[in-house]
């Protein structure tokens, strides 16, 4: 195994203090859990001098209701997802991403805001975070921004924050009673597997109509993608088997996935049919518990 290249940690115990780190040192990267960074820099894919630490910054790990709002802090682990009652009960997609990643080890190690950041375009928490339309708050020493979780894909591994900016938390509208969402990945094994396609799928009705829907997929493109013309499809029209199965193939289309060692376009073009029918199924299911 490649040693890992010579470099210092810092751990502050404020997240202003962590901010003076990042904007003052050179080559310089904040890390929670590590499960994406460690490795990258041992294959020197990464040039990092200074690592900043930020698992002692207890205003960084929370979940919590804030007003309309469920907000998320950016070292909450995978397992703290998981554990979540709160997430279990109003965003099943969120959960269901959560549990499916990686093993026990990686969960309690492995980060939403570590997650987002590495801007994989198979991320499994992109999909679920698009669906639930939620932000990312973007800190540095002299600004705070709230950004759609859209916008922190710059391309396939890499994000759109400044050298001295941190992903601090992320936050979606608490979904109103009734509504459904769901999650949905193919891999090469049954667990512990990175996604040859995922989908997200969101739903409210109103007497039977849909009102909101969102659709979005991940590995697919070089980013998480939202399936917008077949979300305008389904709004306002009664759901139906007939017409979720129209709209799945509506995004086998709409995909625009590539060639690589972990499966071909063609595959991950079939998937995202079959994938976007049982999410929006399994979510329109959800709203009518």
């Amino acid at each position: 195994m490649r040693p890992l290249p010579r470099f210092r940690v810092h751990r502050p115990e404020s997240l202003e203090e962590a901010l003076e780190l990042l904007a003052t040192l050179e080559k310089a990267k904040p890390i929670a859990g590590g499960t994406d960074l460690i490795p990258l820099m041992r294959e020197v894919e990464v040039d990092v001098k200074h690592l900043i630490d930020l698992s002692r910054i207890g205003e960084l790990n929370f979940i919590k209701e804030e007003g309309d709002y469920i907000r998320i802090g950016a070292t909450t682990t995978l397992s703290d997802l998981v554990e979540s009652e709160l997430i279990a009960s109003k965003a099943p997609t969120l959960w269901e991403a959560a549990a499916s990643m990686g093993s026990p080890q990686i969960r309690n190690r492995g980060t939403i805001g570590g997650n987002l950041c590495n801007a994989s375009p198979a991320a499994d928490l992109g999909p679920p975070l698009l669906a639930l339309e939620a932000e990312a708050e973007i800190r540095s020493l002299d600004e705070r921004r709230w950004i759609p979780i859209g916008e922190v894909f710059a391309g396939p591994k890499v994000n759109s924050l400044a050298e001295d900016e941190v992903l601090t938390s992320v936050r979606f509208k608490t979904p109103p009673q009734g509504a459904g969402s769901a999650f949905e990945k193919i891999g090469r094994r049954r667990a512990v597997t990175l996604a040859l396609v995922n989908a997200a799928a969101y739903i409210e009705l109103e007497d039977e109509i849909c009102r909101v829907a969102r659709l979005a997929l991940g590995a697919v493109a070089d980013r998480p993608l939202r399936m917008m013309e077949a979300e305008k499809r389904l709004m306002n029209k009664k759901l139906s088997e007939e017409l979720i199965e129209e709209i799945s193939a509506l995004c086998s289309r709409l995909v625009r996935p590539i060639d690589d060692v972990r499966a071909s376009a063609w595959y991950r073009r079939k998937m995202s049919r079959v994938l976007s029918r049982r999410a929006l199924l399994k979510a329109w299911r959800r709203c009518m518990v």
